[in-house]
């Protein structure tokens, strides 16, 4: 990789196997401009800490950029019709082979679009052939009448290079005169019964010459389903070729292995080879997995709610925002570890807008039985059709067939938006999108846009983007039934804002004596405009839990009141499902640099108060108290039924006085719901107080354990002052008290297993005290003093624990993140905690976090 003005070569030059890439970087495709000089450490400076991303400035980042590479075609594709193909280009290039440009910068153009050129008359079937691709970077994606790439709105500052690059796979194809390409398997089952899936399977059959050929299309599925068909083909043709289950009587699959999301069954995949024969001689072949599963939706509270169905099942989703690294890097380990903690906090879903990722991704979604929902972006130039001029409209067609194409038969796509924070302002665009999609076989629901706006197209959307988007308390969600975020419709993003990571994160991109929550730096690592800053969170903050003494105070009343605000969110939506809520999506999972806003987890994946907040309330058989009804109730996502359960709450007064306690006996029905019992008025209790919830199965197997600390005075909303983006508070709640909460001590052992790959141990945390020991957090280190293991997986964290209680506490990672050598230490702390009196095994100790 160069840039075009440290080298000025010529491409006919550039692409010869003479020229000599004196001082040109070596870089890994994908990658953009930016993500190539950091890895070839170019940048003396880590660009997140502080405001050294202010410092990735350069003009040549402005100026188009080379990227070359040296292939050599084996001597088994002598011959071959061959094929050059681009999947991500942004924003466009000029493409040379062999000193010959085979396309220019209004051919390939599009960072989402699939660009395929056959190359056979340039190039070298014997010896070194020379791919070079001047690459130019899109300009104003961000604003109407700008280019169609990557944009960010809000989320973040922009990259310099504006993901200038190769972001996605660049291959080299050969076919034998024909091929066969874009595979795909449709499922129909006779609802409500799953014995017999009735398979259709499509495909593009493509003649690569300049005559008529005949060919043979063959297919496989699990080696003990076969078919086949003849295909006639015109010069240059591409057909679709199906294979639909009245012809092929053997596409009607008894007993079949069905793909589930997670909490519903096994994500079972499936085999499809496809080849194309010509002469009797095999061109090529393609084989992928496939789910054999339906997805449909159906609109119900009068059009407002869109509740989608698997396999014939309703599912309520909830999950999360995806986004990407903002030099656009990609990792299939930090996939795959990222979807794991996805799944370890119980979520189904990943949204991504207008950010679609590799092929590894959809195939982890796909393993892991996540659900998918992806489409265009907001904003900028995307969200404004109307000033796309021809050339525009013809690049957001294609991107539109590239992405069916490519993602049609990915098991884990629930639903495609064609529009984010509105439907397309062009009704046409969205009339012949559609149509793409519907001739391409789209098998999923497509919807207008991610907003509640109504599609002059194709009608409701039976989603939200009503907010919030900053603090709210736990008690909205439930508090709201019609107007904004609350538990009604499916929102697409929301969230009560700020997600501020642990001192342990924070020193890793603010200085030391920058961690203020003011301070330039501080804001600088917040988002944009509205979200430039964490004053509503603050004030919040320091109205309910009181002012801190310290900045380590905050930060740990920010887990608190982090963990409350996340699960408050997705409980209330869970115990709404069906009434009227049927989906919602955290905005957002990650971030695409270090963040103070809008995580799960945070960029170093440290899973921190709205990580295991989120876990909590999403557990598969889950208790739960309702701050709207004062009830406590039980929530099943699981597609089985439960009888015997014990439901049991306890309520304590901060001084650990246990002051009321009530246990029953009741049922629930899958994926359903139950409300139990209320809390009565209970006289006595402190200003502050405790409702402990347990639930346990038939067999006395505890299910879950659920910790509320709760105030007689109760946040109050202003909803007549509410925003886009949040609602304020008339009325603080008051936890306070909670600063002069009595001190416990705790007994803290772990025990370990490791095996070549992985460790396990099970800490057992039991309360000596005769306090509530509070929010007690465990940490996994390298070694004592060292830095924390990541990514890690706590079965669950910040625990509270009744005096007497003991919890026994799994937490595993691999070996590998642990380090060379690592002496492995686990460090608890405790809003509460007598460290001074507690007691640790070996290789573990207490640590203060408010001082």
């Amino acid at each position: 990789m160069q840039s075009a003005v440290t080298d000025a070569s010529t491409g006919s030059k550039i692409s010869k196997s003479d020229f000599q890439p004196n001082n040109w970087y070596k870089v890994s495709v994908p990658t953009t401009v930016i993500a190539g000089l950091l890895a070839n450490k170019v940048y003396n400076f880590d660009p997140f800490y502080g405001k050294n991303f202010e410092k990735l400035t350069d003009s040549r980042l402005d100026k188009p950029w080379w990227f070359r590479r040296v292939f050599d075609l084996p001597e088994s594709e002598n011959g071959k019709n061959v094929v050059l193909k681009l999947h991500g280009i942004n924003y466009k290039a000029n493409i040379w082979l062999n000193g010959v440009l085979i396309a220019d910068s209004t051919q390939a153009i599009g960072p989402f679009r699939i660009i395929e050129l056959d190359i056979t008359k340039q190039v070298k079937y014997k010896g070194p052939n020379v791919l070079a691709i001047e690459v130019k970077r899109p300009f104003d994606p961000n604003k109407r009448g700008g280019d169609l790439a990557i944009d960010y709105a809000d989320w973040i500052h922009y990259p310099p290079d504006f993901n200038n690059g190769i972001i996605n796979n660049v291959e080299i194809k050969t076919f034998n005169k024909v091929g066969v390409e874009y595979p795909l398997v449709t499922t129909k089952f006779d609802l409500p019964s799953l014995a017999v899936a009735h398979l259709e399977v499509d495909a593009m059959a493509v003649n690569y010459t300049d005559k008529e050929q005949d060919a043979v299309v063959k297919g496989k599925i699990n080696d003990d389903i076969s078919f086949e068909q003849k295909v006639h083909l015109l010069p240059r043709e591409k057909k679709q070729v199906t294979f639909g289950p009245n012809k092929f009587k053997q596409l009607n699959v008894k007993d079949p292995h069905i793909w589930w999301p997670w909490e519903y069954g096994k994500p079972e995949l499936n085999r499809l080879e496809l080849s194309m024969m010509h002469d009797n001689e095999l061109s090529n072949v393609i084989s992928e997995n496939f789910g054999i599963r339906e997805v449909s939706s159906f609109l119900i509270q009068e059009n407002k709610s869109r509740e989608f169905v698997i396999n014939g099942k309703p599912i309520m989703l909830r999950g999360a925002a995806w986004s990407p690294d903002i030099f656009q890097r990609r990792s299939a380990e930090r996939q795959e570890q990222e979807l794991k903690l996805v799944r370890d906090m119980n979520m189904n879903i990943v949204r991504s807008e207008g950010k679609l990722e590799d092929d590894n991704f959809y195939d982890l979604c796909d393993k892991y039985g996540l659900l998918v929902m992806s489409g265009w972006m907001c904003c900028g130039a995307w969200q404004y059709p109307e000033k796309w001029d021809i050339a525009k409209r013809s690049i957001a067609m294609s991107s539109d067939s590239s992405v069916m194409y490519w993602l049609r038969n990915k098991s884990s796509m629930l639903t495609w938006l064609n529009g984010s924070d509105m439907p397309p302002r062009d009704k046409k665009v969205e009339a012949d999108w559609l149509v793409i999609e519907a001739d391409l076989k789209w098998p999923n629901p497509t919807i207008a846009s991610a907003n509640e706006s109504e599609s002059k197209i194709s009608g409701n959307t039976g989603v939200k983007m009503a907010g919030p988007y900053d603090w709210v308390p736990p008690s909205y969600w439930e508090q709201d039934t019609t107007r904004y975020g609350g538990t009604w419709s499916f929102a697409t993003e929301i969230s009560p804002g700020p997600a501020i990571p642990p001192y342990e994160s924070l020193i890793k991109f603010i200085p030391k004596d920058s961690i203020l929550n003011g301070s330039t730096d501080w804001m600088y690592h917040c988002g944009t405009m509205q979200f430039g800053n964490t004053k509503i969170f603050d004030t919040a903050l320091y109205a309910r839990y009181g002012k801190p003494s310290s900045m380590r105070d905050y930060l740990a009343k920010a887990q608190i009141q982090n963990y409350e605000g996340n699960r408050a969110m997705m409980e209330a939506y869970g115990l709404k499902k069906y009434h009227y809520a049927t989906g919602v999506v955290q905005w957002m999972l990650s971030n695409p640099w270090p963040s103070l806003i809008w995580h799960t987890y945070d960029y170093y994946l440290y899973p921190a108060g709205t990580y295991f907040g989120m876990k909590k309330s999403m557990e598969p058989l889950h208790v739960m108290y309702s701050y709207n009804s004062n009830s406590v109730a039980v929530v099943n996502s699981l597609l089985e039924k439960f009888t015997g359960l014990k439901v049991r709450a306890t309520v304590y007064n901060l001084d650990g006085a246990e002051k009321f306690t009530k246990e029953v006996t009741a049922a629930v029905g899958e994926d359903g719901t139950k409300d139990c019992f209320a809390i009565p008025r209970i006289e006595g209790l402190s200003d502050t107080y405790f409702l402990r919830l347990e639930l346990k199965d038939d067999a006395g197997k505890v299910k879950s354990i659920n910790w509320y600390w709760l105030s007689g005075k109760k946040d109050e909303l202003n909803w007549k002052k509410s925003t886009w983006y949040y609602t304020p508070e008339s009325t603080f709640t008051d936890y306070s008290a909670l600063q002069k909460m009595p001190a416990t001590t705790l007994d803290v052992h772990h025990e370990s297993s490791k095996t070549e790959t992985g460790t396990t141990h099970k800490v057992t945390i039991t309360n000596t005290g005769k306090s509530i020991a509070f929010f007690v957090h465990l940490r996994a280190l390298k070694q004592k003093g060292g830095d924390d293991i990541l990514p890690v997986i706590f079965e669950d964290n910040y625990i509270s624990l009744a005096p007497g209680e003991s919890r026994t506490i799994d937490c595993s990672y691999e070996n590998k993140d642990a380090g060379n050598n690592s002496k492995p230490y686990i460090l608890v702390s405790s809003w509460n905690l007598d460290a001074a009196h507690s007691k640790t095994g070996e290789n573990s100790g207490f640590e203060k976090t408010k001082e």
